[in-house]
């Protein structure tokens, strides 16, 4: 059973030659084995993207994404997985694995949906890597961000990358986030910067304690692999950022990203 490609043609190119110019060259060089990375279309999130899985380790052969979920209501603690074994890239379809985690939700609609997984594919795709697929959209307290990160320890090798898929502050009236007065802009990248730093630093239920009532969708993917990290000891930087306003224009509506990677 497949995964369709349900967003290629729109929030990124359908065709293969127009893609390999986001995902850039198949060949990686470099340590990094997690990372935060954005989810939103690959003109705004693909060199966040890019920047991770040209730097992943040479023996990389599985990715594990886990997303927040957009489109269905789940349940605080609850980890959905799907029935696919294989997922559409532009580049052919790649191996889906089912991952063995304890009391998750097999549910194919959901993983189907989610673009927060998708936006990933044409990566995983370009370098013909096996991927799983996990939702989670929430925690029932900061303190589960390390119980669930003992459930993702186990399905980690030096051969498996583990992405958090998450962009950061979503500001303005259309997502209802306005805290600041003045000077929006500079005080969310801010923001978000102190919350990634938070993360790379292995102190994922501290930053879904600060931040779950912020709009960074993510936050509790991000703080599991944030836990997940630290329990195996990687280390943690910041990598690029970038706001929609940099092709926008738009500084009273716009959405901030930023990269967190670990090695």
């Amino acid at each position: 059973m497949i995964r369709r490609a349900r967003f290629r043609g729109s929030w990124y190119p359908y065709e293969k030659n127009e893609i390999e110019k986001i995902t850039g060259k198949s060949d990686s060089f470099g340590q990094m084995r997690m990372a935060v990375l954005p989810h939103a279309g690959l003109i705004f999130s693909g060199c966040l993207i890019r920047q991770f899985f040209s730097s992943i380790r040479k023996d990389i052969e599985k990715v594990i994404i886990i997303s927040p979920s957009h489109y269905y209501r789940v349940p605080a603690n609850r980890i959905i997985v799907s029935d696919f074994n294989e997922a559409e890239t532009p580049f052919g379809a790649v191996k889906v694995e089912k991952p063995a985690i304890q009391n998750s939700i097999t549910n194919n609609d959901i993983i189907a949906a989610e673009h927060g997984l998708e936006m990933f594919l044409p990566f995983i795709g370009s370098r013909a890597l096996s991927v799983s697929f996990c939702v989670i959209n929430s925690l029932s307290k900061a303190e589960d961000a390390k119980k669930l990160a003992d459930l993702f320890k186990p399905l980690i090798n030096q051969t498996t990358a583990l992405i958090a898929s998450s962009d950061f502050t979503h500001y303005g009236k259309r997502f209802g986030y306005e805290p600041y007065k003045t000077d929006a802009l500079a005080k969310t990248i801010e923001s978000d910067r102190n919350c990634a730093m938070l993360l790379a630093s292995g102190k994922g239920s501290e930053a879904y304690e600060r931040y779950i009532h912020s709009t960074i969708c993510g936050i509790a993917a991000a703080s599991i692999v944030s836990e997940t990290a630290y329990s195996l000891r990687l280390s943690g930087s910041l990598g690029d950022s970038s706001t929609s306003y940099d092709l926008t224009g738009d500084d009273e509506d716009f959405v901030s990203y930023q990269s967190v990677l670990w090695r």
